[in-house]
């Protein structure tokens, strides 16, 4: 599969699902998800969890599986999502949809926000670690500021977010599971 979009598509007339019902299922407009099949338009991570989530497959399900490798070069980390709206690009740091944990690497740019307040997932742990930076991190009603160096291991049913307060780029290792990505 070249494309996101081409995908998502795919798997969503594989599974005989009408655009309709996905779309209802992820929570975004029919036209929305028209144009993303389309690639006419950039989804928010979020919003790709969400469709991955209606159609029943792991995250890292719309991007293709090649020859699985248990080492991940760092030259050869494959940018799983970048959204202009947050401003975050994410690089898987493992390869395969069947693990049960979901390193990633994240690269925050100046100012870069993730999550809706009061959206959390449907389960699941998450872990994320300060490489780089200083992060402002939301996790139900408290408020938390995590430097370099710094990590935080929470359940992700607790609606979360998250932005660069850093005057520069915020680097960051996060693992989920089960994975998102």
């Amino acid at each position: 599969m070249n494309s996101i979009g081409e995908a998502i598509r795919s798997t969503r007339k594989k599974q005989k699902l009408t655009l309709k019902k996905v779309a209802q299922a992820a929570s975004v407009s029919l036209s929305f998800l028209s144009e993303i099949e389309r690639d006419k338009a950039n989804p928010s991570i979020s919003v790709l969890k969400r469709i991955a989530n209606a159609l029943n497959v792991n995250f890292t399900d719309l991007f293709g599986e090649e020859k699985r490798s248990i080492v991940v070069r760092k030259n050869e980390r494959k940018p799983l999502v970048h959204s202009e709206g947050s401003r975050i690009t994410w690089y898987a740091l493992s390869q395969g949809s069947s693990n049960r944990m979901g390193p990633i690497w994240g690269v925050l740019e100046e100012g870069a926000a993730y999550g809706d307040i009061g959206v959390g997932h449907s389960d699941g742990e998450e872990f994320l670690f300060v490489h780089s930076g200083r992060l402002e991190f939301v996790l139900g009603n408290e408020r938390y500021t995590l430097e370099e160096g710094d990590s935080i291991y929470y359940d992700a049913r607790i609606p979360h977010s998250y932005r660069n307060i850093w005057e520069g780029e915020t680097l960051l290792i996060a693992v989920a599971t089960p994975p998102t990505f």
